[in-house]
């Protein structure tokens, strides 16, 4: 990658060059300084003045000669002993294939060796052009140019119009498009979406996520949180005060483009609200749809309802759940086992078909059909009926009490609707 030479708007001499080795150095001697509360060039500025610039203007191109970064500063320090330069609110532009992708901006900036390596400090913020735009925002950041690097720390947060990531380090890999997040990130996301110029409305925050590690690709979309994974949910409508759904898995995979979502297993969910739980495999979320689904053996309870499966899929728009094999449901003492069955939780509808079971605890009666429809009772029973189709019911009379012969009275049976 050719350098050209900053081009100060004042005359002055040309600084000296600083080895690669040099000005690594260099930098750890001037992050000590910056430790031990000294300016950045105070050492270097007591045994030779500094060159004062109106203003800075550094550029880069690549081997091809497409434009690489730029770095502006309408007022710059230069040190003609170390080579370095400290410049006042400096704004670039980092190019990919010669195209902008990132502008930034900060506080001040140091740049060794005509921008080998540049040292931003204060406010940082860096934003990323074109169609899916996001904010790393943080205190100080170390940029190397040559390696398509950058590392954030002191607070760094990365931000597009539904997420942010917080955590202690964030490297950017430009040249893969790649932001590494480590130190115990934390995923939160937006009901709704807002622009990167507002701040995100706290009450409308939807999920909170902890994770290992995360790898995020905002270009594509993709994201990847190494586990333990812990997800703390909010479901729509519910008061920030109340108590959230707790969500584990063992790692956390999705695209925040289509946001997409699939938590690995094993998988536990947890709502004090409800009174629910599932457990199970991999749980896919699709958040644009507002539907939830697994291929893996699941069981779990929402109320006094229990189920159990090989398969499930939740739709939250029409609010039913559908077990596509082998479904087993309970509430008290009635069943229902099915090869598919289907409950809303807004009307308590059941339908199932398919070699179809469904036990009463009352007479213990027991009825076989290929499909029944029915629904879930305030007590806990189910009541279900077979509109058509053969019917096989057995019923269990208990035994007559014994004691005195009284005259036979024809008794009247409780109804049974098929």
């Amino acid at each position: 990658m050719k350098r050209f030479p900053r081009r100060p708007s004042a005359p002055g001499r040309r600084a000296p060059a600083v080895t690669r080795g040099g000005h690594l150095l260099l930098l750890s001697l001037l992050l000590v300084a910056q430790g031990c509360g000294r300016p950045l060039t105070e050492a270097s500025e007591e045994s030779a003045p500094p060159f004062s610039f109106r203003s800075l203007d550094l550029q880069q191109r690549t081997k091809e000669g497409l434009p690489a970064w730029t770095l502006k500063s309408p007022e710059a320090r230069y040190n003609i002993r170390s080579g370095v330069a400290r410049a006042l609110r400096p704004e670039g532009v980092i190019f990919v294939k010669g195209q902008p992708l990132y502008r930034l901006a900060a506080t001040t900036g140091t740049v060794v060796n005509d921008g080998a390596v540049i040292l931003l400090e204060g406010v940082i913020r860096l934003q990323r052009l074109g169609p899916n735009p996001l904010v790393v925002e943080a205190d100080r950041a170390l940029w190397i140019p040559g390696a398509s690097l950058m590392r954030f720390d002191l607070a760094p947060a990365v931000r597009d119009e539904r997420n942010r990531v917080t955590s202690k380090i964030a490297l950017l890999h430009l040249d893969r498009d790649l932001l590494e997040l480590r130190g115990t990130p934390r995923l939160e996301r937006w009901s709704r979406p807002t622009p990167l110029s507002a701040k995100p409305d706290a009450n409308r925050l939807e999920m909170v996520g902890t994770a290992r590690a995360v790898d995020w690709q905002p270009g594509k979309g993709s994201l990847l949180g190494e586990g333990p994974v812990t997800i703390r949910r909010r479901p729509p409508g519910r008061s920030p005060k109340e108590a959230p759904q707790v969500v584990t898995a063992s790692r956390l995979e999705g695209n925040t483009l289509r946001q997409l979502y699939t938590l690995r297993g094993p998988v536990a969910m947890n709502d004090p609200v409800d009174a629910s739980w599932f457990r199970g495999g991999a749980l896919t979320v699709d958040a644009k749809e507002q539907s939830l689904s697994t291929a893996a053996p699941f069981e779990g309870q929402r109320g006094a309802l229990q189920a159990r499966g090989e398969e499930l899929r939740l739709d939250g728009a029409s609010t039913t759940a559908t077990i596509p094999r082998a479904c087993q449901l309970r509430q008290g003492g009635d069943g229902v086992s099915a090869q598919r069955c289907q409950w809303n939780w807004s009307s308590q509808a059941v339908e199932a078909e398919g070699d179809v079971r469904f036990q009463r605890q009352a007479n213990q009666q027991l009825t076989r059909a290929e499909r029944i429809t029915g629904q879930l009772g305030t007590g806990g029973s189910i009541t279900a009926t077979t509109p058509g189709g053969r019917v096989i019911t057995r019923v269990r009379v208990p035994p007559p009490a014994k004691g005195p012969s009284r005259p036979r009275v024809p008794a009247k049976p409780e109804p049974i609707v098929f």
